[in-house]
């Protein structure tokens, strides 16, 4: 990696998977190795080889891998595509910083007409020529992408629906300070499919009712702050309250604290009555009738919550949260 970045200025992103590292490092290898032979004809192969290697590993990561007979273009284009949308921390999005890239994505898709018209691994009757500026500027324009795609691809990779809802609930993976605030945000919720949205809530919310504090300060606690459905969107937030009703087995996890929790990150959404009913459905199959706690007032204090959601909740929603206050109120003291 090391030898990458001191030639090309390449260097490996963060979180990004080694067997998807290890092609990236194997064109370098390659390409450094043409240089080093002085033959520039394969070196513009070899960067159109590299270019590609990059743009392939951006489309596998998303699941959408190319064909092996995909064109260059096209799978350079769409990997621009999907790096161009992706958030994180210090990446410009500004309209003159994010003209540059667009630029560079243009040049870059010139390397396929380079390489069949000047590029080595052509069986050619002659050579053909090929000045020291043609190979400089393939050079610069190649790597402007590379390197603008390499800082955005570590962020990409964490952000991955699949990846992050397995480390939050299947392999239970520490999540240090600050640390799934940068994955929920590469996971660009915004722009996300309304599945991967619910998938990544309810994945939060089973983490935080394990009681993981810094699963609950970085994606339920900013979410029950705001009512932005742009920054906390809709189907993040149904997944999130399912999570903090039901685990991985489906089973009841309810307590005073999630049962405020769902209520105030639905909130916002206007239009989550069916959710509603099934879910209370499903408590009142399962569960039999009482508090939420062991602590009388506290149970008798939520069950109050909801019934009070009553005169603010959408009509369509009303008859679901009658049903759950009923389930969770206590039995009378006396």
């Amino acid at each position: 990696m090391d030898e990458l970045c001191d030639r090309f200025g390449i260097e490996r992103p963060p979180e990004l998977p080694d067997d998807h590292w290890v092609c990236v490092e194997r064109e370098g290898q390659r390409l450094k190795r043409s240089l080093e032979a002085d033959d520039a004809w394969q070196a513009l192969s070899d960067l159109k080889c590299m270019v590609e290697s990059i743009a392939r590993i951006v489309l596998e990561i998303e699941g959408t891998p190319a064909t092996p007979n995909a064109s260059f273009d096209g799978i350079v284009k769409r990997a621009h595509e999907l790096l161009a949308r992706q958030p994180g921390h210090e990446l410009a999005y500004d309209t003159p910083f994010g003209n540059i890239a667009t630029q560079s994505n243009k040049i870059v898709l010139n390397l396929a007409t380079i390489r069949n018209t000047y590029g080595g691994g052509h069986g050619r009757a002659r050579t053909p020529i090929l000045k020291d500026e043609m190979v400089t500027l393939a050079f610069d324009g190649a790597l402007l992408w590379s390197r603008w795609a390499l800082r955005r691809l570590g962020y990409f990779s964490l952000g991955r629906p699949n990846a992050l809802v397995e480390d939050l609930v299947v392999r239970n993976k520490t999540f240090h300070s600050g640390k799934l605030k940068e994955r929920l945000m590469a996971a660009n919720l915004p722009d996300a499919a309304e599945d991967h949205q619910r998938s990544i809530g309810v994945a939060v919310g089973r983490r935080a009712m394990q009681g993981t504090f810094v699963v609950r300060r970085d994606g339920l606690d900013p979410c029950l702050e705001s009512d932005d459905l742009n920054t906390w969107p809709r189907d993040y937030r149904l997944g999130l309250a399912y999570g903090l009703w039901f685990d991985r087995g489906d089973r009841i996890t309810i307590t005073a604290g999630s049962v405020r929790w769902a209520l105030g990150v639905l909130e916002p959404v206007s239009d989550c009555g069916d959710e509603l009913k099934e879910w209370v459905d499903a408590i009142v199959r399962i569960r039999n009738s009482g508090g939420v706690s062991d602590d009388w007032q506290e149970s008798r204090a939520v069950a109050d919550f909801v019934k009070s959601q009553l005169r603010v909740r959408p009509e369509q929603e009303k008859f679901a949260l009658q049903r759950l206050a009923d389930n969770i109120t206590p039995e009378p003291l006396f």
